[in-house]
């Protein structure tokens, strides 16, 4: 059984506090013939203005009506009468008149009237004429008090439109307002917030919800579904987000279904025949009751539906919040189409300020996803050293979060905006893109000489093993055409050791060219017998010919000499190359002004303070503090990374000693990697992360 709230019809107009204008006319008994009432129309009360001093409660109208009636009229006596009655009037306009009121008071002939004794300002007189009361004159003094009233309805109306123009201007003014803020904020949940809240300030409502319009992939049929998404209440605070379908189960559902605005005076006199729904369940579960509503679309400039304002429970004090027996009882006022215009002036400018986030972040993504294909695209051809990029710009977010943090030192002072973190996050991310111009088997070289020079060195030795196979042979035979089988054993065990010597001592040369081959991160001393093995040549005797072999060449010795690493100086300078192609790259991209910096940040990473970085040679004050955290990010990740082949990962104390070091050359900034330190950055996430499978 559906459960039920016991409800009161409402008790305020809709119109809410409009004034309607009552015109009285208190006149002295004397005066109130038949011929004054007749003479103006049935709108205007008139009361004997004796009866009215002695029982005014009876006669005026009652406070409990005043914000619904707006009292005006004339009070039209005699000197004399006013003499006598003087307490009485003064009484009657200081405690029971509320409106505006004048009076025409009749002086009689010869009088002395002294106004300063009226006991009243000469403002509540509308004027002062001689007392001629007869036939042939009644209807200048009533054509008297037709012109006091009809100033006095003048000047209310002219009060009335002046107030109305105020207002409007006020809801104007308000309206500009919401769009220039809207326009310039970035945080969409401060962008709902405002609209919802500044919507129930221009109408009074005690209540209200902002729902969103998405669309929803069906992972079975691929279609696309479009829902409402709830995402504000002003009411609760807690409430998680939910989807609601776009049709007449709701109201806010129908609403976007339909694409109009509704007005409901109270949702619990609705029949059940309507074309929507109203589900009750939030007023029982939040102890509220909704009465009065008004739901408007929000649309783009395709009039498309985006969104839904829904409002409820219009208060009849617009800064006091109605309690749940004033919504039981309908002490309460419903919308009206002012209301509804009001809204929808503010729906345009929040469907607009939408439309704007959605773009913006429809922009971002797609620079978003550039860049993280940019990203992959580099690391798909130098797969070594995947997910270096990724990790450089997680360390260097981290690190400028950090340094956000600090308190104390250097960079204290030092603050990145949300716009800086994202600038710092892009330049991090294309730091490496320039090695796009690096050519491939520089790029992805994994020892001091490349595959095919170590294979042609191994044909060179395995040539010049088998070669010497090949001669001492010759000679064996050739020593048993001319001696035969005496002394052979002999003469060919001597050969068979002096062959194994000298082919030893080809593997142990080939041994020394593997082992140097193989690159270093430190610096280290490169074996002497490299130079020997150079200078070493070996000289074959093949029958009619001699042949000599040489087992390095120049260039291969250049290579092997290399202390560190594995690239030679030419190659080096082309690696190193890559930062200037990255800066030359990222210039062609028409950055966001919040963006601008990114070329410059990601332009230095090579940088040194004590200025023998590349490609600029950059000294300390030159390169910004963007530029030297991602820096050592940079040089960290290299160091910690697994997936470098020409290298094997170190630990993270070694890793953090090497950076030490630097820090103390003057070559990395050293309280930036106190913070990357204390603030243990090396945490953020795992070496391997990002890698590619």
């Amino acid at each position: 059984m559906k459960k039920t709230i016991k409800v009161k019809p409402l008790k305020k107009s809709a119109k809410g506090k409009e004034f309607i204008i009552q015109t009285f006319l208190l006149i002295q008994s004397s005066y109130n013939t038949k011929n004054v009432k007749k003479y103006f129309n049935e709108e205007i009360r008139i009361f004997d203005l004796e009866e009215v001093l002695s029982r005014p409660k009876e006669y005026l109208v009652d406070e409990s009506d005043l914000d619904k009636i707006y009292p005006i009229g004339v009070i039209f006596l005699d000197e004399s009468f006013y003499i006598s009655n003087k307490e009485k009037v003064i009484q009657l306009f200081v405690d029971s008149l509320r409106g505006e009121f004048y009076i025409i008071l009749l002086t009689n002939p010869n009088s002395s009237l002294d106004i300063s004794q009226l006991g009243l300002a000469k403002d509540y007189f509308f004027s002062f004429v001689q007392n001629d009361w007869k036939v042939e004159n009644q209807e200048y003094y009533l054509q008297l008090i037709q012109n006091c009233i009809r100033q006095i309805q003048l000047q209310v109306e002219n009060f009335s439109l002046a107030a109305k123009v105020e207002l409007a201007h006020q809801d104007l003014s308000r309206i500009i307002r919401i769009g220039q803020l809207l326009s310039t904020e970035k945080n969409f949940d401060l962008i709902i917030e405002t609209i919802l809240k500044e919507a129930m300030e221009m109408v009074a409502a005690d209540g209200g919800s902002i729902y969103i319009v998405e669309e929803k992939e069906n992972t079975i049929s691929g279609q696309k579904t479009k829902y409402l998404r709830f995402k504000k209440s002003a009411l609760i605070s807690d409430i998680e987000e939910f989807l609601l379908p776009i049709d007449s189960s709701s109201i806010a559902g129908y609403v976007a279904m339909v694409g109009e605005p509704l007005l409901i005076d109270d949702v619990y006199s609705l029949t059940g025949e309507e074309p929507f729904h109203f589900n009750s369940d939030f007023d029982f579960q939040y102890h509220y009751i909704t009465r009065s509503m008004l739901v408007i679309p929000m649309k783009n400039q395709y009039q498309e539906v985006i969104g839904v304002i829904q409002l409820i429970n219009k208060r009849i004090d617009p800064y006091k919040k109605l309690t749940y027996e004033e919504m039981q009882n309908g002490e309460l006022l419903s919308f009206t189409p002012d209301c509804m215009k009001k809204i929808y002036a503010l729906a345009g400018q929040a469907a607009v300020s939408i439309e704007n986030f959605r773009l913006v972040k429809n922009i971002n993504n797609l620079l978003e996803g550039f860049v993280k294909a940019s990203v992959l695209a580099i690391e798909q051809r130098d797969p070594t050293t995947s997910g270096h990029s990724f990790r450089v710009a997680e360390y260097t977010i981290a690190l400028a979060l950090a340094v956000n943090r600090t308190q104390t030192g250097k960079y204290k002072s030092l603050y990145f905006s949300d716009e800086q973190l994202k600038e710092l996050r892009y330049a991090s991310l294309l730091h490496d893109f320039g090695k796009v111009g690096v050519k491939e088997k520089v790029l992805v070289k994994e020892k001091k000489l490349y595959p095919e020079q170590l294979q042609e060195i191994h044909w060179r030795f395995r040539y010049a093993i088998r070669s010497l196979e090949y001669e001492y042979s010759l000679k064996k035979i050739e020593y048993l055409k001319k001696n035969g089988n005496i002394g052979f054993k002999e003469y060919e065990k001597f050969l068979d050791l002096e062959l194994n010597y000298k082919i030893q001592e080809l593997k142990e040369m080939l041994q020394i060219i593997e082992s140097t081959n193989e690159p270093t991160v430190v610096e280290q001393e490169i074996y002497g017998n490299l130079e020997k093995i150079y200078n070493f040549s070996l000289e074959l005797k093949l029958n009619s010919h001699k042949e000599v072999i040489h087992f390095l060449k120049e260039n291969e010795l250049l290579s092997l000499l290399v202390r560190r690493g594995n690239l030679d100086q030419k190659e080096r300078l082309e690696i190193e190359s890559h930062v200037t192609h990255t800066y030359h790259f990222l210039r062609q991209i028409p950055w966001t002004e919040d963006l601008k910096n990114v070329p410059d940040i990601a332009y230095g990473h090579h940088e040194k303070l004590d200025g023998s970085g590349y490609p600029l040679g950059l000294t300390e004050e030159e390169i910004l503090p963007q530029t030297r955290m991602m820096t050592i990010a940079d040089i960290f990740d290299a160091l910690m990374a697994p997936d470098r082949p020409y290298k094997k990962s170190i630990s993270l104390e070694q890793a953090l000693d090497i950076l030490r070091y630097e820090a103390k050359e003057n070559r990395i900034d050293k309280d930036l990697l106190e913070i990357f330190i204390s603030a243990k950055i090396n945490e953020v996430i795992n070496s391997s992360a990002y890698r590619i499978k």
